[in-house]
């Protein structure tokens, strides 16, 4: 017979065998449960009884639970600690991701851009040498071991001679520091040439850019440009991934920004990729800043259409695995290095507390230093509530400017899940993360409820079919082959 749930019950609970955790009814014939430790199990109806009423000698599953820390033993408090403390070890040591906008100019004007360009005759918008020195003497005073420059478009390679100063000075002020260093460059690549090829691999910086799956909607997507957009982009990505298999480096990357034009087309999407040899697709969302706000309802799809792309897209990717077909979906990558690695992969946006502001920051050519590049896009929307502070003559006093300003401050206390009402209690808490920025564009408030918070419940489908996925053993064999399981 069962027990009754009275208080001395709870409390038993709490103390004796079962500790905290989190639940969802998955299904009709299952639960998933999931911890602190972020780790998950799922339970049958008649087991989750089981297990909420104490009685977890009697479950087939006692030594898994045991093991992941659903069952108290001795070493439990031990066995969190570690495990706690290994998925927040990147806490303390930041910021790590650096993103330098050398230029506001470019050749593009895309119609789901959510920067500010800026004529590529209006010079006055390029950073200078003495300003990029400074940045990068700034982003050394930091105390994280490993760094990231990151060359935000609008676009980079405008202003490739400051591109090229940056990646000379900061190597060599690596070297002298000891430090680890990594560059990207992330650019439309209509201005590279074999001579800037070469020496950005030459220099390890990787090369990233955005391909909208064919010519018609790549092109009409990327207005204001004098020539043929994809014609060029897949010419340098083939080049790329001809010299990166060359040098024995990971093949070139690009980006998907999805609207309504490409969202029914995922296999045509999917196929163009694999056959300019890209290996994983971002099936990002849109971001409601600058040409894409003002052009949101043209672009615009509702969430629940994005998810069944999401959900299509990742079915079509796990059929291409199966005829050994090597791609894979970045986000979904993410999400499962969370659920299943011993340390979180720290992606900036993916963590609680997010990575604005204490783990990547991002610098305006002017030398203005924002919590991040979305919030930097703000300032051209004439909103600089995110501006952290400006370049400092010494760069001690600029690091701590950056770090104990208030929105260093109000950017951790708001994305800590732990505290925030529907986000710490929901049994995907270990595995999501809340965006600020997008809350204030779109709500006005940095604090958005939770039944409101668009991306929050995007996450929530994604992470449902992940787990769905792994319940399948052919899927779920596939899905951790990509996170090297």
């Amino acid at each position: 017979m069962n027990k009754m749930l009275t208080a001395q019950n709870i409390s038993n609970l709490n103390n004796d065998k079962i500790p905290f955790f989190r639940f969802k009814k998955f299904n009709k014939d299952k639960y998933i449960i999931t911890n602190d430790a972020w780790r998950f199990i799922f339970l049958t109806n008649a087991d989750f009884f089981l297990y909420v009423s104490w009685e977890v000698e009697n479950l087939d599953q006692y030594p898994e639970l045991l093991e992941n820390g659903f069952i108290k033993d001795e070493s439990y408090t031990d066995k969190m600690t570690w495990s706690f403390a290994l998925r927040n070890s990147f806490v303390g040591m930041w910021p790590t991701l650096h993103m330098i906008v050398v230029t506001l100019r470019c050749n593009h004007k895309c119609k789901y851009c959510h920067a500010a360009v800026a004529p590529m005759t209006a010079k006055e918008f390029d950073m200078d040498k003495e300003t990029a020195q400074k940045v990068v003497d700034a982003i050394f005073y930091t105390n994280a071991p490993s760094l990231t420059i990151e060359f935000q478009w609008w676009e980079a390679l405008v202003n490739y001679e400051v591109v090229q100063f940056i990646v000379e000075y900061a190597t060599a002020k690596a070297i002298k520091l000891k430090k680890s260093l990594n560059f990207s460059l992330v650019s439309n690549l209509t201005l590279m040439t074999e001579e800037k090829l070469m020496w950005l691999l030459d220099s390890w910086v990787d090369i990233c850019s955005s391909l909208d799956w064919d010519e018609v909607t790549h092109n009409f997507n990327r207005s204001g440009y004098d020539g043929n957009s994809f014609k060029t982009v897949t010419y340098w990505l083939q080049r790329l991934n001809e010299e990166k298999i060359k040098r024995k480096m990971w093949h070139a990357s690009a980006l998907l920004t999805v609207t309504n034009e490409t969202i029914g087309k995922y296999k045509d999407i999917i196929d163009t990729y694999i056959d300019l040899w890209i290996k994983w697709v971002f099936l990002r969302w849109l971001n409601p800043y600058w040409f894409a706000a003002s052009d949101l309802q043209k672009l615009a799809y509702s969430k629940e259409t994005w998810i069944k792309f999401y959900q299509d897209s990742l079915d079509y990717i796990l059929e291409l695995n199966k005829n050994w077909v090597n791609f894979t979906e970045y986000i979904t990558t993410v999400f499962l290095q969370k659920i299943f690695n011993a340390r979180d992969p720290n992606f900036m946006d993916i963590r609680s507390p997010s990575g604005i502001a204490i783990w990547g920051v991002a610098y305006n050519f002017d030398g203005k230093i924002y919590a991040s590049d979305e919030s930097r896009m703000l300032w051209r929307m004439w909103d600089d509530n995110f501006l952290m502070t400006d370049l400092k003559e010494n760069w001690e006093e600029t690091y701590l400017a950056m770090m104990q300003s208030d929105i260093s401050k109000i950017a951790v206390q708001s994305s800590c899940l732990e505290w925030l009402p529907g986000y710490s209690e929901h049994p995907y808490h270990p595995y999501f993360w809340v965006d600020i920025i997008h809350n204030y564009k779109t709500e006005g408030n940095i604090y958005a409820p939770f039944m409101k918070d668009e991306k929050i419940q995007m996450q929530i489908a994604v992470l449902d079919y992940i787990f769905i996925k792994l319940n399948n053993p052919e899927d779920k064999k596939i899905l951790l082959s990509w996170i090297g399981k």
